[in-house]
């Protein structure tokens, strides 16, 4: 089942996709798309983005684990985001 939130859109939205990638390489995941929209898959989770005028739009399309709760994908996500805007 697809699940989706919004999360605030970065003012740099070139370095953050940079730092995300990166972010997301050294997890063994991979972030196919720019900084307008994309596929991620990471740690067992898949899912989409688009970027809008004022937030990211995420879509959790799989989870390896269905048990896992979708808010807790969600927090990890929204985690890896605050860190990377340091």
């Amino acid at each position: 089942m697809k699940y989706s939130f919004k999360i605030d859109k970065p003012k740099d939205m070139k370095t953050t996709f940079e730092n995300l990638r990166k972010k997301i390489a050294s997890h063994g995941g991979k972030l196919d798309g720019d900084d307008a929209s994309g596929f991620i898959s990471s740690n067992g989770v898949e899912g989409k983005y688009i970027v809008k005028a004022e937030c990211i739009e995420i879509t959790i399309l799989k989870k390896a684990l269905p048990l896992i709760p979708n808010r807790m994908v969600e927090k990890e996500i929204r985690n890896i985001f605050k860190d990377i805007a340091k």
